[in-house]
């Protein structure tokens, strides 16, 4: 089957959730846009509503709202950890994004409308399942994040981000790992200092 290596990336990543068949690997290939973005660029401004869901084919992305003029970070998507791209509350409640999303280490997304994907889960069985897997893993990720927010020290929230997050920390600013875990710069390179003597 002739599918772009980059088509294949999603295909692949699908494939891990649920099995597909030649004709519904044909339908998402067909859908598929490729996106190129640099750093900098945003992918989805504040009060813009999100339409189309994304994947990382390469690159790095930073998803953070802004909370009286300070930037809150939310996650990070990159090929091996949320590799998913959208403000997914605009996206599936069809209201203007509170978060922006932008391209941190350049890269490409594979870009295809949601109102593709609610045709894929209409007519395909398989690409139905794996909606409805993927949703339940988001909502164990989110969960996850707040009760890290709420009951774990910044300590710990910095060792489990060195784990889930392996290399991120030498290729992007560090404010805004610090903003991630919810603490400020200064208490990060403690936090570090305190790490490296252990």
């Amino acid at each position: 089957m002739n599918i772009p290596k980059e088509h294949r990336q999603l295909i692949n990543f699908i494939a891990n959730w649920v099995v597909l068949s030649e004709e519904e690997i044909l339908l998402i290939s067909s859908q598929i846009s490729l996106e190129d973005y640099n750093k900098g660029d945003t992918i989805i401004k504040q009060e813009q509503f999100c339409t189309s869901l994304k994947f990382v084919v390469s690159g790095i992305y930073r998803v953070y709202q802004l909370k009286n003029g300070k930037e809150i970070t939310s996650y990070f998507n990159y090929t091996t950890r949320n590799p998913l791209v959208a403000s997914f509350i605009s996206l599936l409640k069809q209201q203007p994004s509170t978060e922006i999303i932008e391209c941190i280490l350049p890269g490409q997304l594979i870009s295809i409308p949601y109102s593709d994907w609610q045709h894929f889960y209409r007519i395909s069985t398989s690409l139905n399942t794996f909606g409805r897997l993927l949703a339940e893993f988001n909502y164990v990720l989110a969960m996850e994040r707040i009760e890290s927010l709420q009951y774990q020290s910044a300590s710990d929230r910095y060792f489990i981000f060195m784990n889930q997050y392996p290399n991120l920390f030498n290729l992007i600013p560090h404010h805004y790992i610090a903003s991630y875990l919810g603490i400020t710069p200064e208490s990060l390179s403690r936090i570090r200092k305190t790490s490296f003597k252990k």
